[in-house]
């Protein structure tokens, strides 16, 4: 049982390091106006790379080699920021409608 609650763990951490690279990645988009604040943006920057530290065993271990695991998340952060605010707001509907047509 224990095993299960580290993995789901280690599941959510890797979404964590997703949404923070999806995050530091949109702040840049703000890099000329007043709502960038340099200082937030390394900060996250720093907590992302302490997340990735945190997970780069346990993805080594699923998978001998952690370039593949983390550039398909990066494709993964590609695509959540090539969303327009339509498909954003849209996602969990198809999400929810996905998840009910498999079961």
């Amino acid at each position: 049982m224990a095993q299960v609650l580290d993995h789901d763990k280690f599941k959510e951490a890797v979404k964590l390091l997703a949404l923070y690279q999806v995050t530091v990645e949109q702040m840049d988009m703000f890099s000329n106006t007043k709502l960038f604040k340099h200082s937030i943006k390394n900060k996250m920057n720093s907590l992302e790379k302490e997340i990735e530290i945190l997970v780069r065993k346990p993805v080594m271990q699923l998978d001998n080699t952690d370039f593949d695991i983390f550039q398909e998340i990066q494709l993964k952060v590609d695509t959540i920021l090539d969303l327009t605010i339509d498909e954003l707001t849209q996602l969990r509907v198809v999400i929810d409608d996905s998840r009910d047509d498999s079961l």
